[in-house]
């Protein structure tokens, strides 16, 4: 099974990861994946669909999307597009203990405010490919004003202690990896709740607040990543995927996959 869990290298000198890129298939889906640092994704032009959160978001021409810590999700270039990703370090924002609330599609944003976010990212993306000894001083400096405008207009208080906010991070890191550990025997949320010490009630609020997903749609995503790769590379049957994949039957499994990629896993593996 392709991990889940993504490592990504932060340039110290630049401190950002940052990448574009232009999609010509419209029919290859990025599995479903995790990572400690944020993501901003700017659809500079054409379409994304994007999955996170427990919903999903379709990004048109300018729109933007940031993605905090830990936040499984899978991308779609729905048609031709070109998008640019910012990927910061998961302590980016640990002092002013926030969380950026940045979705253009569900909330409006200030004109002057969205201009001067478009600016800012174009201006990075220029100053980060530039070949200038030391344009990455200035690029430095472009961050820096992009965190303020972020921090200013786009953020929640997270209300606990950086120590907290941290211990949690990695509490509920294991919590995903146990669960990823054990999905596809189907394990459940009582067993879930008894390895990490929390109430039913408990562990499932918390996870939900966290990550945005239930127990149940997280552990449903690494189920499909798996049947996909499964559909993709192997001729075995749905019954035999369905329980390979932690899904109780076969019926569950059509219905979660459709969901999810909009179409049955026997028009997937078809197309």
């Amino acid at each position: 099974m392709k991990k889940i869990y993504e490592h990504i290298e932060i340039d110290r000198k630049k401190m950002i990861n940052l990448f574009m890129f232009q999609a010509k298939d419209t029919e290859r889906v990025i599995p479903m994946h995790f990572h400690s640092h944020m993501e901003m994704i700017h659809c500079i032009s054409g379409s994304l669909k994007v999955w996170h959160e427990g919903k999903v978001t379709i990004l048109m021409d300018n729109d933007m999307l940031f993605m905090n810590s830990n936040v499984p999700h899978s991308t779609q270039s729905i048609t031709e597009n070109r998008v640019l990703v910012l990927q910061f370090p998961g302590v980016f924002f640990a002092n002013e203990q926030v969380i950026i609330q940045l979705n253009t599609q569900e909330n409006h944003v200030e004109d002057a405010t969205f201009s001067k976010l478009r600016r800012l990212l174009m201006d990075i993306y220029e100053l980060h490919i530039s070949k200038g000894k030391y344009d990455y001083i200035l690029e430095q400096s472009r961050i820096f004003e992009l965190k303020y405008m972020l921090v200013n207009h786009c953020s929640q208080a997270a209300d606990i202690p950086p120590q907290i906010f941290n211990e949690k991070q990695q509490k509920i890191k294991s919590i995903m990896d146990f669960i990823k550990e054990h999905y596809t025997e189907n394990i459940s949320l009582a067993e879930t709740a008894r390895f990490c010490g929390y109430s039913e009630a408990y562990l499932s609020r918390m996870f939900h607040e966290y990550t945005g997903q239930t127990f149940t749609e997280y552990k449903q995503i690494l189920g499909l990543e798996k049947a996909i790769d499964l559909l993709d590379t192997t001729n075995k049957s749905l019954t035999d995927i369905s329980y390979e994949t932690g899904f109780p039957n076969v019926k569950s499994f059509r219905k979660a996959f459709k969901e999810v990629m909009g179409k049955t896993p026997y028009e997937y593996k078809k197309s």
